[in-house]
Formats: structure tokens, sequence, C-alpha cells
């Protein structure tokens, strides 16, 4: 994909190329080096982007549109856990980057969405070429997860507590 001064900023406000500085001319040049394997793709308003439980391969960063997130319950329920805008600098399926990712929610496009999708596997080769820039998303994509971690370890806490109160009829 070609890149333009607005795509370059574009990535560099994405949380996971955030360390990247558009003020330092190798930093821009490997936003550059990512914009060449960006691909561009349109989804209709209703259209399934990530489905949760499927396997993927590819980062999805909300170029416009508005998406939905969506998990299952253990019933096997859908129900909507957020509503996110072009604007709010989205991006979704980071893991992908680093693995195979089994898709821990479901996306829809509310509107018609255009997406910029980065390839795993090219990903992963470019970062081979370019550590500087591996170091930099993996770094990111590494306190997300962690993040992620301890609010799920809160969580299940907060589960366990409940769980215990409910047994001892407290």
């Amino acid at each position: 994909m070609e890149y333009t001064t607005e795509l370059i900023e574009k990535l560099a406000n994405i949380e996971i190329f955030s360390d990247l500085d558009i003020q330092n001319e190798e930093h821009v040049r490997l936003l550059e080096r990512v914009c060449e394997i960006l691909e561009p793709v349109h989804f209709d308003a209703g259209a399934v982007i990530i489905k949760e439980g499927d396997i993927g391969n590819s980062l999805y960063i909300l170029h416009e549109g508005t998406v939905q997130v969506r998990r299952k319950t253990p019933s096997n329920d859908q129900f909507a856990v957020a509503n996110l805008s072009a604007d709010q600098h989205v991006f979704f399926g980071e893991v992908a980057l680093v693995d195979k990712d089994t898709r821990s929610a479901s996306v829809y496009a509310l509107t018609d969405c255009d997406t910029l999708t980065l390839d795993g596997e090219q990903f992963k080769t470019l970062c081979r070429k370019e550590p500087v820039l591996g170091y930099h998303v993996m770094y990111r994509i590494s306190m997300r997860i962690a993040a992620a971690l301890r609010r799920s370890n809160k969580d299940l806490m907060v589960l366990y507590e409940a769980l215990i109160d409910e047994v001892h009829g407290d």
C-alpha cells in the first residue's frame, strides 16, 4: 500500500506503533515499511470481520467506520462488549502478529468499514529485517497481554469470592 503522511500519522497513533515517533526519521522509515505490507479491505455494514473461535493470522486497523465487539457466554449467547469507531485508533487481532490466533471475540461492521490489514507472517518477516520495529511492536503487544492477564486474574478472584460467599450463605 502506498504510504502518505496521513497514514504514517494514523499508524503512529495506534497503540502498538506508539513508541515510533514521527519526528524521528528512522521511525518514520519503519512506519513506511509497515505501510508497504498493509492491505486495505472493505467490509459492508453487517459483515463479520472476525469470528470468535476462528483461527486468524492478521491484525486489523479500523481506518473508517464503526464496529461492534461481541463475545459468547458459556451458553453460547452473544453479548456486545463495545462499539468502537475509527477515530478511537482501533485495532484488533494483534495476537496474530505473534502467533496464529484463536479469535477471542467477534467483530461486526456496524457501518461500512475500511480496514488496513497486516498479515502476521509478512509482519514477522519484516521484523526479522527490521528488529527495532519488532522490538517496539512486540513490547506494546506484551504490555496489552499483561494488562489483560491482570484484569482476568482480578475478575477470577471476584468470582471466586462470590462463589465462596454463596457456598457459605453470606
